[in-house]
């Protein structure tokens, strides 16, 4: 099973990051029978480059969706994305909710070529009617539906019902494949009320780290612009409330997959991967929003749940969403994906280590570069930017070109570039 949030943040390193305790005890307790890695990165940071890439196991360079609003399945074609390769070597496949590109099925001419079973439609959580919902404040108005017998009408409520009834009632002979796709946390945030109630607002604080400021980064900012600046402490703190009950939402819908796997004759012979297609800025740089190649954006939760090794395990080398692909195929006995950088991360649910692994996250010919302690990025510009996140994970102070180590660092993302498809010097030349 392939299970995926939209916008989710690497949640174990916000548990208690503002004060307030973000409450996922689904998660949590999936983590204590799975392996997370901790330091696992997007390769776009931006939804569909990111799904595009890790559902084909093409870095955004090499298939050339580096930006949105292209036509993926002309770049890709659903033949080359290895949920087909699954399809073609027996595996009945079955779709569910967003994995691959929007919250609408596919169209069928694409569907055909990836799954065995009818497209599925669930309704998409961007609005709520005002006479069944209240208003909380904080960014995008933080609605929350006032009665339970509303919860039915969520996206995630339909996937997980969705995966559930897939998992109660599949008795084919042949192995299957399932995707469970979530719409949280992706914003507005709309969420049953109960899930606002787990939060006071008022425990939210805002760090340290924040209160003296970022590094500047001029050529970004006018790529991706501030959205949340000037924003009173109560406006953020309802903001952040509101991500989190997102959070703790699409939790309680993860849940209810979870156990309906492990109560099945499914449960022993069944390997889960949970990730999420890239992080958010939570108010941070003045942003509310995804788009940026600083960490929060970047790193991302993934976690392996192989049955057979059912222990609590915590991986810190770098990883990449790339390497879902790979360690589906390896899981299932399958040859490697050809020509991807990605890697079968199955070595590692095992105990390997890979601390010096290198992972590229880019938008556009914008390009960071994740390696040990040390984020590098390099803009269409030429500029760069530089930060040992293990100091300073918040990235507030750039440690700049004369740094010791940044040769080395810029020496390893030229090469980390080149790796993954992108020529820098084909960028160089077109700044």
């Amino acid at each position: 099973m392939l299970i995926t949030f939209d916008d989710a943040v690497a949640f174990w390193k916000y548990r208690n990051i503002f004060g307030a305790s973000l409450q996922t005890p689904n998660l949590d307790r999936i983590c204590a029978q799975s392996t997370a890695f901790h330091a696992a990165y997007c390769q776009s940071p931006i939804c569909s480059p990111s799904r595009a890439s890790f559902i084909s196991g093409q870095t955004p360079h090499q298939s050339g969706m580096t930006l949105p609003k292209v036509d993926m399945f002309k770049l890709i074609p659903p033949e080359r994305m290895w949920p087909h390769q699954l399809k073609k070597n027996g595996y009945y496949t079955s779709s569910g909710g967003k994995i691959i590109l929007g919250y609408v099925p596919l169209e069928d001419r694409i569907h055909d070529v990836l799954y065995c079973d009818a497209p599925k439609t669930f309704r998409k959580d961007w609005k709520v009617p005002d006479d069944i919902s209240t208003a909380l404040g904080g960014f995008r108005g933080g609605r929350a539906t006032d009665d339970p017998k509303h919860d039915k009408r969520y996206y995630d409520f339909q996937s997980s019902r969705s995966a559930i009834k897939f998992l109660n009632a599949y008795d084919g002979d042949a192995p299957f494949y399932r995707e469970v796709g979530f719409y949280g946390p992706h914003g507005p945030w709309i969420t049953p009320r109960r899930f606002k109630d787990m939060y006071n607002e008022d425990d939210f604080e805002v760090p340290q780290a924040w209160k003296d400021g970022f590094a500047k980064s001029p050529f970004f900012d006018a790529v991706s612009e501030e959205n949340f600046e000037d924003k009173p402490l109560a406006y953020w703190r309802k903001s952040v409330r509101n991500y989190f009950s997102a959070i703790s939402h699409v939790d309680y819908h993860l849940g209810r997959v979870w156990d309906a796997l492990k109560a099945s004759r499914h449960a022993d012979n069944t390997v889960v991967v949970i990730a999420s297609d890239h992080g958010l800025h939570l108010g941070e740089r003045n942003r509310f929003r995804k788009h940026t190649l600083w960490e929060q954006v970047a790193n991302v939760p993934m976690i392996v749940h192989d049955p057979a090794q059912p222990v609590g395990h915590v991986v810190s080398d770098p990883v990449a969403l790339l390497d879902i692909g790979p360690t589906v195929m390896d899981y299932a006995g399958l040859p490697p994906l050809p020509d991807c950088v990605g890697r079968s991360l199955r070595p590692q649910c095992e105990g390997d280590r890979v601390p010096d692994r290198a992972i590229l996250t880019v938008r556009g010919d914008n390009a960071a570069m994740r390696m040990g302690r040390y984020r590098f990025i390099r803009y269409e510009d030429g500029s760069t930017e530089f930060y040992d996140i293990g100091r300073d994970w918040w990235q507030t102070s750039e440690l700049g070109t004369s740094h010791p180590d940044y040769a080395d660092a810029k020496a390893a993302h030229a090469a980390c570039c080149a790796e993954y498809g992108f020529d820098l010097g084909r960028s160089r030349a077109a700044a």
